[in-house]
């Protein structure tokens, strides 16, 4: 006995009503978009009608769509020029638009930038303030890290003339300072008289990289053949602020270090930040310093540093203005 022909399968059935419903969503679709163009734009079969129409589009849509439009607007402008007996090849051409995967698109520059800016943690910080010689500011606690500096004060002294000097000639000299043996870190508060450099110039006209030049060279122990005395640092990103009628200059510069254990070779280098303000005759400096290779950990908080640096107003009854601080009792 012969078998049954067997009946169609399920899944055949299944295909052709997703294909029906496919055909009917692309046909929408279509006459969606055939409504939105002008009757001159489907009557012309010119490249520069479709480019125009998709130029109009494109400023409207966003980028990711951009490709499905592309070709969902060919397939429309195919369907009106071939006309009512096309219309099937067209939806052809309207399904395969709509099946394509479109790939997401990255942010345009313009939304980048309205994305708010994540703001990094605030350091710990320890404040310093001498009242004998009204100045204060801060220092970071912590690097970048989060990991703590150790800092100890080695030196803090109340009148210019009592300072170590920074250089054989004693002109610079330091009344604060901080110190961090892992690296070593350096934070420097030091005085001195007008460098030479300097004198012959008004304040008014004077530059940051002047100054920053000045100041470096009158602590170096450099010296050309006329014996004039030179920094062997270089100086960079100088500018100039103007902050309750004190201009404060700021500086960058990068100096040849001495071997360490995390740099045994003989060459290497220490970054630093420096801030300098004048008064009365004197100049007050503010370095941070760290190794080359310690810098992208320590720089955001050797940069606040030196931005929270600030003359005070003197006490009358403390202030000890330096060069003219009153003569010390001797104990006999």
């Amino acid at each position: 006995m012969l078998a049954k022909a067997p009946h169609a399968h399920p899944v055949h059935k299944t295909r052709a009503v997703d294909r029906r419903s496919a055909l009917q969503s692309a046909s929408r679709r279509r006459d969606a978009i055939l409504s939105k163009v002008t009757t001159k734009s489907l009557e012309s079969s010119s490249s520069d009608a479709v480019h125009a129409r998709y130029d109009s589009i494109d400023a409207r849509e966003p980028r990711a769509s951009r490709r499905f439009m592309t070709s969902t607007f060919v397939a429309a402008i195919a369907s009106a020029s071939i006309g009512v007996s096309g219309k099937a090849d067209a939806d052809e051409l309207l399904i395969e638009a709509a099946e394509e995967k479109i790939e997401p698109a990255s942010a345009s520059p313009e939304v980048a930038s309205e994305r708010p800016v994540e703001e990094k943690r605030k350091l710990a910080k320890k404040a310093v303030k001498s009242e004998s010689l009204a100045y204060e500011f801060e220092y970071a606690t912590e690097a970048e890290s989060g990991k703590p500096i150790g800092w100890a004060t080695s030196r803090e002294r109340d009148t210019y003339s009592s300072a170590e000097p920074m250089s054989p000639n004693a002109r610079q000299r330091i009344v604060y300072e901080l110190l961090s043996f892992k690296g070593p870190l350096t934070t420097v508060v030091s005085l001195s008289p007008t460098p030479p450099a300097l004198e012959s110039r008004p304040t008014k006209d004077w530059t940051a990289k002047q100054v920053a030049n000045a100041v470096l060279a009158d602590k170096a122990t450099g010296r050309v053949a006329s014996g004039q005395r030179v920094s062997l640092a270089e100086v960079d990103n100088a500018v100039t602020e103007t902050i309750d009628g004190n201009k404060y200059y700021y500086y960058e510069y990068i100096s040849q270090g001495s071997p360490n254990l995390r740099e045994p070779e003989a060459t290497t280098f220490r970054h630093s930040f420096g801030v300098t303000v004048e008064r009365d005759g004197y100049l007050y400096t503010l370095s941070t310093s760290a190794p080359e290779i310690y810098w992208d950990e320590l720089s955001r908080g050797f940069d606040e540093s030196i931005k929270s640096f600030r003359l005070t107003t003197p006490n009358k009854k403390k202030y000890k203005q330096p060069g003219n601080e009153p003569l010390v009792s001797l104990p006999f």
